[in-house]
C-alpha cells in the first residue's frame, strides 16, 4: 500500500526526548520526498530493449524442478507464511532458469534454485520491514553466524553440521553449500567464499545507510550497492552450472573485472527502477530513482530517465571490454569457457529483468503490457 507519510519514522529508535533538529530535518526530507512522488504512476519502457544484444532464454527443465522445490521448501525452518509469499511472488526456480538457461543437470538447477531461496530469505530477515531491520545487534550475530557458515562449507577445513539453535536462515545454507563445493573447482569455491562474505557484511553495511537519519547521496548508494550485491556469487555459479572452472588470470584480467562490474551496475540500477514501486510501499526510500530525486530535485520521469540513460552507458562499456579479453590462439575450450563466463554475467542482467517482468515479486503482472512496458504505480493500494 501506500507509505504512510506520518509514520515514516520508527518513534522505538526516535523517541521525543531524543529527537534533535538534525532528525527532524531528515524527517521532513524524507516527508517531502514521499509528497513529491506519491500518486504518480509512469511508463517505464522495456529494460530489455536498452540491452539488444543480449538475448533472454528459460531453462526446459523448470517446471520439473519447482515440483522438487516445493518438496525441499516443506523441510525449510523457515516461517511458512514467509515460503508462501517467496513461493507465490517471487519463483526463484523461473530466475534460476532465466540465470542458467543451458545448466547442464538438473540436480544444479535444483541446489542454485535453493540458494536463491535462501538469499531471499536472509535478505528479508534485515531489509526493510524484516525481523531484524531494527536490531543491529541482531543483524550483527545473523552476519556472523552466515559468515561462519560461509567458511566451515567453502573454507580450507570443511564441517557441514550446523551449531545447535542455529536459525533457519542459517542452518538451510549448510547442505546447498556443501553441495557447491562437491561440484565446483578449488579455485571457483575460493571465489565463491570471498564473494558470499562480501555480500554478507554488505547487506550489514547496507542496514546502517537506512537507519541513517538523512537519505543517503545516489552515488555512494549505488557503488556500496555494486561493491556487495548479491549477484557476484551467483556469476560464479555459472561455473558450477555448466561444469567449467575458469582460470583465475582470465578472471582477474581487467576487460573481465570490468564485465563483472559492469553488469553488476547494471543489475543494481535496473532493479532499482523495477523495484520502485513495492520499496516505496513500504516507505523504503534508499532507491536509486528516489535518492536521485532527492539530490538533484528532479521529477519521477527524470530521475527515471537518468537511470536509463546510465544502464544504456554501463551496457556499452560492458560490450567494448568483451574485444579486450585474453582470448586464446589455440585452446578453443578456454575461449567457450570465457564466453559461457560471459554470457553468465551478461544474463545477470538480462534475467533479473526478465524475471521481474514474469513474477509479481515487484508489481503484478497485469501492469506489464506485451512489450515489456511496465506502468508504475505509486498510488496503488492492494
Amino acid at each position: 500500500m501506500a507509505p504512510d507519510i506520518d509514520h515514516i519514522w520508527s518513534p522505538s529508535t526516535h523517541s521525543v526526548e531524543s529527537v534533535e533538529e538534525p532528525v527532524e530535518s531528515a524527517i521532513d526530507e524524507r516527508k517531502a520526498l514521499i509528497k513529491r512522488a506519491l500518486n504518480q504512476k509512469i511508463l517505464v519502457p522495456s529494460i530489455l530493449s536498452l540491452m539488444p544484444a543480449w538475448p533472454s532464454a528459460v531453462h526446459p527443465a523448470v517446471d520439473e524442478v519447482n515440483k522438487e522445490i516445493d518438496e525441499w521448501l516443506l523441510t525449510v525452518d523457515v516461517a511458512e507464511n514467509k515460503k508462501a509469499k517467496h513461493r507465490a511472488r517471487g519463483n526463484y526456480t523461473l530466475l534460476t532458469a532465466i540465470y542458467y538457461p543451458d545448466c547442464k543437470k538438473n540436480e544444479r538447477m535444483l541446489n542454485i534454485s535453493k540458494f536463491l531461496y535462501w538469499i531471499f530469505f536472509w535478505d528479508d530477515e534485515i531489509d526493510t520491514g524484516g525481523e531484524l531491520t531494527e536490531d543491529d545487534e541482531g543483524t550483527r550475530q545473523c552476519c556472523e553466524e552466515t559468515n561462519k557458515c560461509v567458511d566451515d562449507c567453502l573454507g580450507p577445513n570443511p564441517n557441514y553440521t550446523p551449531p545447535p539453535s542455529s536459525r533457519g536462515t542459517v542452518s538451510m545454507l549448510y547442505p546447498i553449500l556443501r553441495d557447491f563445493r562437491a561440484g565446483m573447482g578449488p579455485v571457483s569455491t575460493e571465489r565463491l567464499r570471498l564473494e558470499l562474505h562480501d555480500y554478507i557484511n554488505g547487506v550489514g553495511r547496507q542496514q546502517k545507510v537506512r537507519q541513517g537519519d538523512s537519505l543517503p547521496d545516489p552515488w555512494y548508494h549505488f557503488k556500496i550497492r555494486s561493491d556487495d550485491v548479491g549477484v557476484i556469487p551467483s556469476i560464479t555459479q555459472n561455473e558450477y552450472a555448466m561444469e567449467f572452472e575458469l582460470p583465475e588470470y582470465v578472471r582477474r584480467h581487467e576487460a573481465m573485472e570490468e564485465i563483472v562490474q559492469e553488469c553488476t551496475k547494471l543489475t543494481v540500477l535496473l532493479n532499482d527502477v523495477l523495484s520502485l514501486q513495492k520499496e516505496f510501499r513500504v516507505s523504503q526510500l534508499e532507491n536509486l530513482v528516489l535518492l536521485f530525486m532527492n539530490k538533484y530535485n528532479l521529477s519521477l520521469q527524470s530521475a527515471i530517465d537518468k537511470i536509463l540513460d546510465l544502464i544504456r552507458e554501463h551496457y556499452e562499456i560492458c560490450v567494448a571490454a568483451e574485444k579486450r579479453l585474453p582470448w586464446s590462439e589455440d585452446d578453443e575450450q578456454l575461449n567457450e569457457d570465457i564466453k559461457e563466463y560471459v554470457r553468465g554475467c551478461q544474463r545477470l542482467a538480462t534475467g533479473t529483468a526478465y524475471w521481474s517482468y514474469s513474477c509479481e515479486r515487484y508489481f503484478k503482472k497485469t501492469q506489464v503490457n506485451d512489450k515489456f512496458e511496465v506502468l508504475l504505480d505509486l498510488s496503488y493500494v492492494e
